[in-house]
């Protein structure tokens, strides 16, 4: 078994840009090995500094535990250093989650990232018994995943800030789509080094870097991962125009696949990105639609006048 590396320090991680990895599908929705390996050289190429697997970009609540280890198996291989991994373990079952972590680390995961179960409402106490549940059985480093859009539930600040002070849990990725929250969450750790913050709601990384925050998490990074890393390069070199301007750029295309589209229809269509720029297929997992060809043709057109492809 790999033995975890030790946990990046906040400093070590401050400008990262972490693609949360789409899992390119066969059209029997089997994984694409090959295609998973094209887009980790892309996104690396491009910069990101991090890979996120199995997250909800990754329609990891949608696949097996064996499926969201073989796409660990393949793109932790192949990256083969390259970036920080981080594995996500959200599940359902406390169970599923465990065995994804033990996974993870076994095959050399740098971190992995827990969010809350989906189906039952859980209150602030039950929140928090259960991530220092996971933490307390996880071998390795674990980050924090706040994403109501997808569990209907916001985890309190209060529970956070207990939860950071636990030796496995590092940091959070907060997805919430709110500019205060954003804010509140980096202003609760500034003083800390021990405890890193990274923003997954591109609309607020603006808010949440001028407040203090580590990082982002940007989805749009599978198809332009020069754009969100010359974000991250122009604000950690104190450019405030010009990460301003990136930060546009980077608002603008996400917009091409999310604008008027739900979070399951923007994946589908962030899928449908990589097969016009030929790292993968727009096949997605059940219960999500792929797109068409139209859809795709469409897509190339945008990518095409943003000059992401010739």
């Amino acid at each position: 078994m790999t033995t975890p590396s030790r946990p990046k320090s906040r400093r070590e991680l401050r400008g990262y840009s972490i693609v949360p990895l789409l899992s390119p599908l066969r059209v029997d929705r089997s994984l694409d090995a090959d295609a998973v390996r094209r887009l980790v050289d892309y996104v690396i190429k491009g910069g990101c500094q991090g890979i996120m697997l199995g997250g909800t970009t990754s329609e990891g609540p949608s696949m097996s535990v064996a499926m969201r280890v073989s796409i660990m198996e393949i793109a932790i291989a192949h990256t083969a250093g390259r970036a920080t991994i981080f594995a996500g373990i959200g599940d359902t079952s406390y169970d599923h989650s465990l065995a994804l972590a033990d996974a993870a680390f076994a095959l050399g995961a740098d971190a992995v990232v827990a969010q809350l179960p989906s189906y039952y409402a859980l209150g602030p106490t039950e929140m928090e018994c259960y991530f220092r549940a996971v933490a307390d059985r996880v071998t390795g480093p674990m980050y924090l995943y706040n994403i109501p859009q997808t569990t209907r539930m916001s985890v309190p600040l209060d529970v956070v800030e207990r939860l950071s002070v636990h030796p496995r849990i590092v940091g959070i990725k907060d997805s919430e789509p709110d500019a205060v929250r954003q804010e509140q969450v980096v202003a609760r750790f500034a003083e800390r080094d021990d405890f890193a913050v990274f923003c997954g709601s591109i609309a607020f990384t603006a808010a949440a870097m001028r407040a203090g925050a580590d990082g982002f998490v940007p989805g749009v990074a599978n198809i332009a991962p020069r754009a969100t890393r010359e974000a991250m390069d122009r604000w950690f070199a104190g450019d405030a125009v010009g990460a301003t301007q990136a930060f546009e750029l980077v608002s603008s295309i996400s917009k091409l696949y999310q604008k008027n589209r739900t979070l399951g229809e923007s994946i589908a269509a962030l899928k449908a990105g990589i097969e016009a720029m030929g790292l993968g297929s727009r096949y997605v997992l059940p219960p999500l639609r792929d797109c068409t060809e139209a859809d795709v043709a469409a897509l190339r057109g945008e990518l095409q006048r943003e000059n992401i492809i010739p």
